[in-house]
């Protein structure tokens, strides 16, 4: 199961709107392979959850639509539920400007 858990979680992370996986809370969520974890991801019987921290102003419906078409694509048979965990309220750090560099 360890190709599908990372393939899932790769599909997840490649979605416009993803900042990164969620671990859950309080529970964690994740799929233990030997020595590691893939976190936000869970397989279960036919079903696999994928759990993501979004960014702010994602339309979440539509995220998630987007999310299980990728994953879709990665596991056709299971079903996929899709949870937003949180929200990324980071700022981001703004790139420097030119001149700036240049000195």
């Amino acid at each position: 199961m360890s190709v599908p858990a990372e393939a899932v979680a790769d599909a997840a992370l490649s979605c416009p709107g993803v900042v990164r996986l969620a671990t859950g809370s309080p529970v964690e969520v994740a799929t233990y392979l030997p020595g590691r974890r893939v976190h936000g991801v869970r397989f279960g019987d036919g079903v696999v959850e994928v759990h993501v921290v979004a960014r702010p102003g994602a339309v979440l419906p539509d995220l998630a639509r987007v999310i299980r078409q990728a994953v879709a694509a990665v596991v056709p048979s299971h079903a996929i539920d899709v949870y937003v965990d949180d929200l990324d309220m980071e700022p981001e750090t703004p790139e420097p400007p030119p001149e700036a560099l240049a000195t």
